[in-house]
Formats: C-alpha cells, sequence, structure tokens
C-alpha cells in the first residue's frame, strides 16, 4: 500500500492527485454538479425501494411516485394536446399503466429511470389521442434556422409583463400547430427542461435526431409566433 507521501500529499495535508492522474478534483468534489448528481442517485434509490415494496403487495408506496410526478405528467400532456380534461386522463392513465406494468419495469440503474419510463407513456398515449382525433397538422413547407429555447419567456417591462398572459396561451397555440414529432421534443426539451439522455429515454430516438428535431421545432414555432405578431421570445415588440 503506497503512503500518503507517494500518494503525493501536500503540506497541508490534502492529498494532492497529480495533473495527468484521472482523479477527481477537490473543485468538483465540492461542485453543485455533484451535489445534484448525488440527491438524484438518493432519489432514485428511493424511488427503486418504492417500487419494490409495490411488487410486494404496499399500494400505498406508489402514492409518493404519484404525487412527485402527476405535474409533470400533466403538464406534458396538456402541451401535447391542448385540452385540460384530455391532459388530465392521459396523466391518470399514465399512473395507472405505469402501476399495472411495474413488474415489467427495470431502471437497470439509470438515472430518472421511473420518470423516463412515466413520461414514455404519458407521451405515447398523447399521440394515440392525436390520432384518434384526427387532428390535421400542417408542416411548414422548408425548413428554417434554429436558436435558442422557444420557451424564454421573460418580459423585461411592465407592458410587456401586463400582456405576458395573452402571449404565453398564443404561444401555446402555436405550438399546437407543429407536427406532433417536433412538437414533443419540444415540449420535452423547452418546456420541461429535460436533458437529451432523458429524452431519449422517453422517445427512443437517437440523441443526433432529437438534437435536429428541436432546432427545426424551435424555427418552425418562431415562424409561427411572428406571423401572429409575436417576438420569438413571445413578447410583442414595444411601438
Amino acid at each position: 500500500m503506497r503512503s500518503v507521501h507517494e500518494s503525493g500529499a501536500s503540506s497541508s495535508g490534502v492529498i494532492a492527485l497529480p495533473d495527468d492522474s484521472g482523479g477527481i478534483s477537490a473543485s468538483l468534489l465540492a461542485s453543485p454538479e455533484l451535489a445534484e448528481i448525488r440527491a438524484a442517485a438518493r432519489r432514485d434509490q428511493e424511488e427503486e425501494s418504492l417500487i419494490e415494496r409495490c411488487l410486494q403487495g404496499d399500494v400505498e408506496a406508489f402514492r409518493p411516485l404519484v404525487q412527485r410526478y402527476q405535474r409533470l405528467a400533466f403538464s406534458v400532456a396538456l402541451r401535447m394536446l391542448g385540452s385540460r380534461a384530455d391532459a388530465e386522463d392521459i396523466a391518470q392513465q399514465a399512473f395507472v399503466d405505469a402501476f399495472n406494468a411495474l413488474e415489467r419495469f427495470n431502471g437497470e440503474g439509470r438515472q430518472h429511470a421511473f420518470s423516463t419510463w412515466l413520461l414514455r407513456i404519458a407521451v405515447n398515449r398523447s399521440k394515440d389521442i392525436l390520432k384518434s382525433k384526427r387532428r390535421t397538422e400542417q408542416p411548414l413547407e422548408h425548413d428554417v434556422g434554429g436558436g435558442e429555447a422557444a420557451f424564454a419567456y421573460d418580459p423585461s417591462t411592465p407592458e410587456a409583463n401586463a400582456s405576458s398572459g395573452e402571449n404565453r396561451a398564443r404561444l401555446e397555440m402555436a405550438l399546437l400547430r407543429l407536427p406532433t414529432k417536433y412538437r414533443e421534443v419540444l415540449v420535452l426539451k423547452d418546456a420541461e427542461d429535460l436533458s437529451y439522455e432523458e429524452i431519449r429515454g422517453i422517445l427512443q430516438l437517437p440523441v443526433t435526431t432529437l438534437k435536429i428535431r428541436v432546432v427545426r421545432a424551435r424555427a418552425m414555432l418562431r415562424e409561427i409566433i411572428e406571423s401572429q405578431g409575436l417576438t420569438a421570445s413571445g413578447v410583442r415588440p414595444m411601438p
């Protein structure tokens, strides 16, 4: 076993890893990013424990999962469908489906495994609703350049703030005009701020494909909302 001095201890007693050691720096160990990773790992372990209790017959163990993710499931369904009643039905049914299929769930140690699985159910059920209602989708005739997140919505003046509710509603309506394959990635990435890895788990598509669709979806949405007299960020230009 190597001694502390052999491993590179500093005069302060703190072990100093050499630059080429590939070790984790002290700054990283104390970083907010690492704290967030640890918190996510604890949450995932807790959810695995809750699921295991459900499988053993403790039905009440599913309740914390519903409470944790019901807003997220509803929000995604609402932005996919534009109907509060449909979104409530989809969110409720997604949890019923998830509960009934818990025996087939396998997190495999992946981050956000349960929420990813739940949202996959919610998104797929939302798309089933769209198909059943045969909602027409009119994609733009050409692809245009991308940009920043389409839901960056931060009015900077009292006048803009006063009309923000109306503009937000128009932004949501514009979102419903996007083809489903573009709408779903924009809802997950920009509205819900999920990572590409989480979205990959939900939509079962390569990350490269998802990034391309997000760029195109943002551009399409901008073209729609600007044709309605809104700026790209959802705020009407001041006269």
